[in-house]
């Protein structure tokens, strides 16, 4: 055969291969344009077309259109990008009822540690509240067991992510997921051979013989988690619909299992190791790691189920997260004593850093006697101390789960490079004591017990001094101011949304910190407490136009004429000074009644008011008002102060002339006062939360028990209450005069505020100590 010669001439052939390259360019530019230009702009498209969208559609057994890219949740519309790759992505099966309890805690605890994607699956038409990730599977429903739920998921991995992840995990909304340790555990295993991992079961000893099992068969149990690598995902894809079809059990894990091991030839791992991985909780009836959050077991689990209360995925979250914070620190002081030790072999003095000083429980070297710090003794039931008033007190739980927690940390220290392996049991007894400037110290009496490895298998218990240190790190602040919405915003119905200050929240601010306080005064004579009340209101709000306005219940009958026209005589003076608006008197029938009065007072504002709970010896300052305002949150958060009481002066002035007895109110030193700790009778709410709980409770008389009463109808509200000292708030000694005709509980209750207000019990027992007929000594008998 021969071949002929090109008929064209070498000028046409330059023209041709430029045409060819210029039309290449053309089409490169508008097929870029194109894709820029109209793809952004629809929810979504297939690999098809430049501008062609699709819906996807789940079919009897989950099966979805092929070219599908849109991910529906009832608030946002997903759009994944063609070329989106990770490492694992999660799937988690739920049902409409979870939406807005398990899978909202899920999604914004630990979720957010998984180094991929999260994605929720539900029955269809399911609609949460909040802005989460939910795929509503079609033709699929909340009945149980869940086979067409389950099989639905993982189809639809397989047809929208197959190519853009490694790993693809299957879990219940119910479990907890240590992302991180995940992660590192699946980079040692090769994701591109099939592999099925999990805590394998066979079924209970009732289901053996029942599961259609081999005896070589087994299944990943769904509880704890099931992780599948791409390619086994990708060997059971086609088979998903066979398998649904053709049921054994009730058990969707079994069944998921089953398939797995039909089409991709593998059973879930054998290995013992993931009973400790993917941890199942048989010691709790209830779940939720209540009891055992601190176990050897959890700490090194991978994942955790079950967890039924959501409320307990935040506080398992916030266990790890802190574990995490102290593991940082701990690297930081580490530093810190390299670069110390590396000063002090330069010999450089002048970079002294005491953070990176040596552990050492002698390291605070006093100067004198008054700096000499006491150590504390504690066993299992008690702590004695000289920071007691009590010497001797029964042993808190928080210093109990401390003590734990810190050999906790002392075990993995130990255990780390040890050959044996030791496990804590208990505290036989110890020592502590906290150098405010270099940390805790502890000397303790512990129990180990260590398992032998030679002759018989046994456990030895080993009783071991351990001497620990721990140190603090430098001091770090965080500030964080938390609003409401604007005022005009809010109704009594509507719910309130917490806000980060940022810099467009300061006009929200500015609104609340306007905000009018209404304060409520029950009053009974006491007119010379009346006067300076009035005098420090002056000072705080009406010389300084603050927006305050006050409403004072006077009870008549309790008051004789004179009280009640020099109280009303007062009233008049600011109304006449400040206008008539600003001061308010409602006057009340019958014997004082705290709760009765309150009622009026707050019956006098609208349901959207802030209302202030004061009594007549509070002495205020101005600061003490934008804290009324900023922890208030209508619908939301209740304040309650706690104020600093004074003692008796009387008696702390006892030695000393009394123009020489100078009492500072904002004096907060223990022998001056008290935080009345249990006094809840100074209060900030809004009328409708008020109103919401039941207001008080007006059939209570006399002195005390309704502020306690609302604060428990409160505390069982949905509403919150903020409990904090406040300086700015103090509450004048005054004479408490206990009538007999009150209600026993109401009785115990006046004496016993009668009692702590006469003075310190440090202060008392000097008192005593100088009495000798109260000890009995007599100074004269020689011994």
């Amino acid at each position: 055969m021969m071949v002929g010669k090109s008929h064209l001439k070498p000028g046409k052939n330059l023209n041709f291969i430029a045409g060819t390259i210029f039309g290449l360019c053309i089409g490169v530019i508008l097929s870029t344009w194109c894709r820029n230009k109209f793809l952004p702009c629809v929810p979504s498209f297939s690999r098809s077309g430049c501008c062609l969208e699709t819906l996807e559609t789940i079919n009897d057994a989950g099966n979805i259109a092929e070219g599908a890219e849109k991910e529906i949740s009832q608030n946002n519309v997903f759009i994944e990008e063609a070329d989106e790759k990770g490492f694992l992505f999660v799937g988690i099966m739920t049902a409409q009822k979870y939406l807005d309890s398990r899978v909202v805690a899920a999604y914004q605890t630990w979720a957010r540690s998984i180094n991929g994607k999260v994605m929720f699956f539900s029955s269809e038409g399911s609609q949460s509240s909040y802005d989460i990730p939910i795929v509503s599977l079609k033709n699929v429903d909340d009945s149980y067991p869940p086979q067409k739920k389950s099989f639905s998921m993982l189809k639809y991995m397989s047809e929208h992510y197959l190519d853009k992840y490694e790993w693809f995990m299957r879990a219940d909304d119910d479990i907890f997921i240590k992302g991180d340790k995940l992660e590192k555990f699946l980079r040692s295993i090769n994701s591109s051979k099939p592999q099925f991992i999990g805590q394998a079961g066979v079924g209970t000893k009732e289901e053996i013989g029942l599961l259609s099992l081999g005896s070589t068969d087994n299944y990943c149990m769904g509880g704890t988690g099931m992780v599948l690598s791409r390619e086994t995902l990708k060997l059971i894809s086609p088979h998903l619909k066979y398998c649904v079809n053709n049921l054994y059990t009730t058990h969707e894990d079994v069944e998921i299992g089953r398939c797995v091991r039909k089409f991709a030839g593998i059973p879930c791992t054998w290995s013992f190791e993931m009973q400790r991985l993917f941890y199942q909780n048989f010691k709790e009836y209830k779940g939720s790691f209540v009891n055992t959050l601190l176990d050897k077991e959890v700490q090194t689990a991978i994942t955790l189920h079950p967890i039924k209360m959501p409320t307990y995925q935040y506080r398992i979250n916030n266990h790890f997260t802190s574990m995490r914070i102290k593991e940082l620190r701990q690297k930081e002081l580490e530093l810190h004593r390299e670069i110390s030790a590396m000063n002090q072999v330069l010999n450089d003095k002048s970079k002294f850093d005491k953070y990176g000083m040596k552990p050492s429980i002698n390291t605070f070297v006093p100067s004198s006697e008054n700096e000499v710090i006491g150590w504390e003794f504690f066993n299992s039931k008690s702590v004695s101390s000289h920071l007691n008033v009590n010497p001797r007190k029964g042993l808190n739980a928080y210093r109990k789960h401390c003590v734990e927690e810190v050999l906790s940390q002392a075990m993995e220290i130990i255990n780390e490079n040890s050959r044996l392996k030791g496990d804590f049991k208990e505290v036989l007894y110890g020592y502590t004591s906290t150098d405010p400037l270099n940390g805790a110290n502890y000397i303790l009496d512990v129990l180990f017990t260590y398992r032998k490895l030679k002759g018989k298998n046994l456990n030895v218990p080993v009783t071991r001094h351990v001497y620990l240190h721990q140190s603090f790190t430098q001091t770090e602040f965080i500030e964080s101011v938390w609003t409401s919405l604007k005022h005009n915003m809010i109704t009594a119905e509507s719910p309130h949304v917490f806000s980060h200050f940022r810099g467009n929240d300061e006009n929200i601010i500015e609104d609340k910190l306007k905000e009018t306080i209404h304060f409520i005064l029950p009053l009974a004579g006491k007119v010379s407490e009346f006067e300076r009340f009035m005098k420090i209101f002056e000072d705080i709000c009406l010389s300084k136009k603050e927006n305050c306005q006050i409403h004072i219940v006077l009870f008549t009958d309790n008051s004789s004429q004179e009280e009640v026209e020099d109280i009303l005589n007062i009233v008049g003076i600011y109304q006449k000074k400040y206008g008539g608006h600003l001061l308010e008197v409602i006057e009340a029938d019958g014997d004082f009644a705290r709760a009765k009065a309150l009622d009026l007072g707050a019956k006098q504002c609208s349901l959207n008011d802030l209302i202030f709970c004061v009594d007549v010896d509070i002495i205020l300052t101005r600061e003490a008002l934008n804290r009324i305002r900023l922890n208030t949150i209508q619908g939301t958060m209740v304040y309650y102060p706690i104020v600093f009481s004074q003692y008796d002066p009387d008696v702390l002035c006892a030695n000393q002339p009394k123009s020489n007895c100078n009492i500072d109110v904002l004096d907060f030193r223990s022998k001056m006062g008290y935080w009345r700790q249990f006094g809840y009778g100074i209060a900030a709410m809004y009328r409708s939360d008020l109103e919401r709980v039941g207001g008080y409770d007006t059939s209570i008389h006399g002195w005390g028990k309704e502020d306690v009463a609302l604060f428990e109808n409160i505390v069982q509200s949905n509403l919150t209450v903020f409990r904090a000292i406040d300086a700015g708030m103090v509450h004048a000694y005054h004479p408490v005069k206990c009538d007999t005709n009150l209600e026993p509980s109401q009785f115990q209750m006046c004496i016993g505020s009668k009692a702590t207000c006469l003075a310190s019990q440090y202060h008392l027992a000097e008192m005593v100590l100088k009495i000798d007929s109260i000890l009995n000594r007599n100074l004269d008998v020689k011994v």
